[in-house]
């Protein structure tokens, strides 16, 4: 028995190895930094500091194009850290050394319109007739709107129907439009899977818990602020799952950013999720209760 005890196989960081080694072949450094972050908030490996020394090159690719190794490794260090502070953690917890001096917003924003538009149409050519018509009612619209009218969409399908592809297919065909879009989700996982996905407490700045009286924490003329008012088009994932109070704050304060009293201040909001999601989540918020 007192062998047993000592013996834990699940205390051994091959599987996690493995796992970022899997991912490095199809996964971009933000998605691999948001596994990262994964594995460290949910999967206590015995020793983080060795994992991320085995993958922060591929965890820092983006950011070696534009800087020196020194200050890429910082920007992705500081970039793992907001991470974990949106589930109140930081690095020093898992005894990574941590970095403030590099902001978040330094991550690369250089857009190549072409190779987007090249990706999107290669994307859109491999839709199914269901998933192109969606597309093509979203462009359209776009296309035709002013600037102030605003529009919602809402994709409604089951899990593993191709949502994310729809969702990212429409990102590269705004990208190299040079229409700006801002992907998010209700969870980090399922932001991982999109373009710069964000999870919504982290893009939106919404406090943990989500109450009533919530708003955002952006505040005026910041970065942050200047990100959304260029933002043309929002896409979020897991639509069901989030709390009614945190699609409220977020329309709240595109409203108060945009000065544009129409539904999410004039923009295109592309909602999308499982329904069935949303009894699961209503579940586990009456378990809380």
């Amino acid at each position: 028995m007192e062998a047993a005890k000592r013996w834990d196989p699940l205390r051994d960081d091959t599987d996690y190895e493995r796992c970022m080694a899997e991912a490095v072949i199809f996964q971009m450094p933000q998605q691999l930094r948001t596994l990262f972050c994964v594995i460290l908030l949910y999967c206590s490996p015995t020793k983080p500091i060795d994992l991320w020394n085995s993958f922060k090159a591929h965890m820092t690719e983006d950011f070696m194009q534009h800087v020196d190794a020194q200050t890429a490794e910082a920007m992705a260090f500081y970039a793992i850290e907001e991470r974990l502070k949106e589930q109140g953690r930081s690095c020093n917890d898992f005894g990574i050394p941590s970095s403030s001096s590099v902001p978040y917003s330094f991550e690369p924003k250089i857009i190549n319109k072409e190779e987007e538009l090249r990706i999107g149409q290669e994307m859109y050519a491999m839709l199914n007739r269901d998933q192109r018509s969606a597309v093509d009612a979203i462009l359209a619209v776009h296309h035709k709107q002013s600037t102030t009218a605003g529009s919602c969409f809402f994709i409604g399908r089951s899990g593993g129907t191709g949502k994310t592809y729809i969702y990212n297919t429409l990102y590269h065909l705004f990208m190299g439009q040079g229409v700006h879009v801002m992907p998010v989700a209700w969870t980090e996982i399922a932001a991982s899977l999109l373009p710069n996905g964000r999870t919504v407490h982290s893009r939106f700045k919404l406090p943990v818990p989500i109450l009533k009286t919530c708003t955002s924490s952006i505040q005026p003329n910041s970065m942050e602020d200047e990100e959304i008012r260029r933002t043309e088009v929002f896409i979020w994932d897991e639509a069901p799952m989030a709390a009614s109070d945190a699609l409220k704050a977020a329309d709240i304060l595109l409203r108060d950013t945009m000065n544009i009293n129409a539904p999410f201040g004039g923009k295109i909001m592309i909602l999308g999720g499982d329904f069935r999601q949303f009894f699961q989540s209503f579940d586990s918020q009456a378990d809380q209760n």
